[in-house]
């Protein structure tokens, strides 16, 4: 009779621990909305662009010039029978123009509404979660004109990490092409 009555207070001790544990409400750790990105250097600084754009990376690629292109187009690539253009974002971010040769050192191949275009950047780094929540706005320091490109701020390791607002940044007027057929 003991060990029955032995049987069923374990049974009735394992029941207490479980209703206690699925009873627990989750941290705000375990709850939210969170973000993936891919975070980049340029120009010296660290920034971030939304995975749900990035298609892929690509490292020391060779470039087809232009002629007669804006400053920010840097040329084409050939990417799998499909030519894109390469842009550089620095003088749309503020940033010294960089001084690329025949070969840059990375691109990011973004895929947006069905459009693709590459950025050149110094180097791509990691592929970071966050959440919303962490995302910090811009500061007030920064110029109304670079705050426009971007979407927040990160800590990264004691390190700013500006998250591009890629809609602001397409829709810049020195990336949109003029439609002349319409």
């Amino acid at each position: 009779m003991s060990n029955a009555r032995l049987g069923t207070e374990r049974l009735q001790e394992i029941f207490r621990e479980r209703a206690s544990l699925l009873s627990e409400v989750p941290t705000l750790e375990e709850s939210g909305e969170r973000i993936s990105i891919l975070s980049f250097r340029l120009g010296g600084e660290l920034y971030g662009v939304e995975l749900t754009c990035l298609a892929e990376t690509r490292q020391s690629v060779p470039l087809r010039h232009v002629p007669c292109a804006p400053p920010h187009l840097v040329g084409i690539i050939n990417l799998r029978g499909e030519l894109l253009p390469v842009v550089d974002i620095c003088p749309i971010l503020g940033l010294p123009q960089q001084q690329l040769h025949m070969t840059v050192p990375a691109l990011l191949v973004l895929s947006l509404k069905e459009n693709k275009i590459t950025f050149v950047v110094d180097r791509a780094e990691n592929i970071l979660t966050f959440q919303t929540k962490e995302i910090h706005p811009p500061p007030l320091s920064l110029e109304s004109e670079r705050a426009h490109f971007i979407r927040g701020v990160f800590l990264v390791d004691g390190r700013a990490l500006s998250l591009l607002e890629m809609d602001n940044l397409l829709k810049d007027p020195r990336l949109a092409v003029k439609d002349v057929y319409s």
